[in-house]
């Protein structure tokens, strides 16, 4: 019977496919490409999907994990094997995982400690975030997705992600002021897929694209990007 059948979250699925293509066509990009031609301009505003996702799932990971800390520890993991394929391409860096458990364990304390420790947790952070991949930006996404979604005002994360962004990126890097709309375009973007997905991934069932996949896929398409580039 019909009811029989596992209950598959198709809008789960669709953003994860979405950022693992965001994310290769970012980093293949930035090893393959040349800097401000239209194809790499192209992967690289498609690329900042991945960051805006994953921090929405980092959120999603809090409110419906069994458990925070084994939740972490499989990011910590992932992060430490991503660590070399990462270094090889990008050099001492942080790789994002290593940033998205600093936003998992923010957000982790504005849930149970409050905002006082959650904002000295974010100001203790920010010298590390200066060599982490997404810096202090991913953090701040985290938060801005955490409290909407508790206010369930997810409408705001239009105007409050993208405007975050914008402010962060003209505070902690140099680039021309096109360069800063096109990337906030892009972030809005993103904000707008996932809200139009964000009522969908709330309800039962999981996706069928496991979350060990969509984790493993990061250290390994840096692998294949190292290995294609050596050759």
């Amino acid at each position: 019977m019909s009811a029989d059948k596992p209950q598959y979250n198709t809008a789960r699925d669709f953003l994860k496919i979405i950022a693992i293509i965001a994310m290769t066509a970012d980093h293949a990009s930035t090893v393959f490409l040349n800097e401000g031609s239209d194809l790499y301009n192209i992967c690289q505003f498609f690329g900042n999907f991945t960051i805006v996702i994953m921090c929405f799932f980092i959120t999603q990971g809090l409110r419906f994990t069994r458990s925070v800390l084994k939740y972490a520890e499989r990011l910590l993991l992932w992060a430490v094997i991503s660590k070399i394929p990462f270094y090889l391409l990008f050099g001492l860096q942080l790789n994002v995982l290593f940033t998205l458990l600093a936003s998992l364990t923010i957000i982790y304390l504005l849930d149970r400690k409050g905002l006082l420790i959650t904002l000295t947790a974010l100001a203790l952070f920010f010298p590390i975030s200066l060599i982490c991949d997404w810096s202090i930006i991913a953090p701040v996404f985290a938060i801005i997705f955490y409290v909407l979604q508790k206010k369930q005002k997810e409408q705001f994360s239009l105007i409050l992600v993208p405007a975050s962004y914008f402010i962060l990126r003209t505070i902690l890097y140099s680039e021309t002021q096109v360069e800063y709309i096109v990337g906030t375009i892009s972030i809005f973007l993103a904000s707008a897929v996932i809200y139009a997905l964000s009522i969908k991934t709330e309800e039962q069932g999981k996706g069928r694209i496991p979350g060990l996949v969509f984790y493993a896929y990061y250290p390994v398409h840096l692998f294949l990007i190292d290995i294609i580039s050596s050759l």
